[in-house]
């Protein structure tokens, strides 16, 4: 095996996040021509169309016989254990769309810790977040802009009746009734995860409530919204942009 074929030559793309794993003792497999096993779950393809004749790659259900390092793609959040041998990575395709329901007024920091818990409740990265998904109402609502703002997140927003005619499995009478859909987190992460496909993709999260149990108060004393509701919606496709 070549040992000009190192790590950071790999035709992986720029939407990718890398997450944790011993990056360092990966490299130095594939420098030295060991075998590295590719664990793919999620995202393009494309980037092995790029690699040498001469590589140490091997994919997932090959017959492998001596495995030096592990490269996994995915959105899950994996932990490795420190003492293990084997080296890890892992890099996350942005394919997950976060469906957000909210109050008005709504702060980001709520916004953003309701999503936190919601990826380490359910072992998802936050590096495979393609972007935030929500009723086209409040796509003026600050604390999401500032949110999708600081992380470089995409905004997309749905008129009610596109969502309404989204079926989900936790549609709620009192939302139909006050924005005009029974769904928002739950259709809006479902219609940013199919984009332009005729194909339903199922939820990854079903919907999630999480409530602050002391709001702050905006001036002349009234509440600013105290409840956030998320979903999660996979996409076939990873975003790139």
């Amino acid at each position: 095996m070549s040992d000009e074929f190192t790590l950071d030559m790999l035709d992986i793309p720029s939407g990718w996040n890398r997450g944790e794993g011993d990056w360092t003792g990966v490299a130095a497999a594939m420098k030295r021509g060991e075998t590295v096993e590719v664990i793919q779950e999620v995202g393009s393809t494309l980037w092995r169309n790029s690699l040498p004749k001469q590589h140490s790659l091997y994919w997932d259900g090959e017959n492998l016989s001596t495995i030096k390092g592990r490269i996994w793609i995915s959105f899950t959040q994996r932990r490795f254990a420190p003492e293990s041998a084997l080296p890890k990575v892992q890099w996350h395709p942005r394919v997950l769309w976060i469906g957000i329901g909210c109050q008005a007024g709504t702060s980001r920091e709520l916004i953003e810790t309701a999503i936190q818990n919601v990826c380490r409740a359910y072992h998802l990265a936050e590096g495979a977040i393609a972007g935030i998904a929500t009723i086209d109402t409040k796509a003026g609502e600050l604390g999401l802009l500032e949110l999708c703002q600081a992380r470089n997140w995409p905004l997309k927003t749905f008129a009610a009746d596109i969502l309404s005619s989204v079926e989900v499995p936790n549609p709620s009478n009192l939302a139909a009734k006050t924005v005009g859909t029974p769904s928002v987190a739950e259709a809006a992460a479902l219609c940013a995860a199919s984009g332009e496909s005729l194909i339903k993709n199922p939820l990854l999260v079903p919907k999630q409530i999480f409530r602050s149990q002391n709001p702050p108060l905006l001036q002349g004393g009234v509440k600013v919204g105290s409840a956030v509701t998320v979903a999660v919606a996979v996409c076939s496709i990873d975003y790139l942009g």
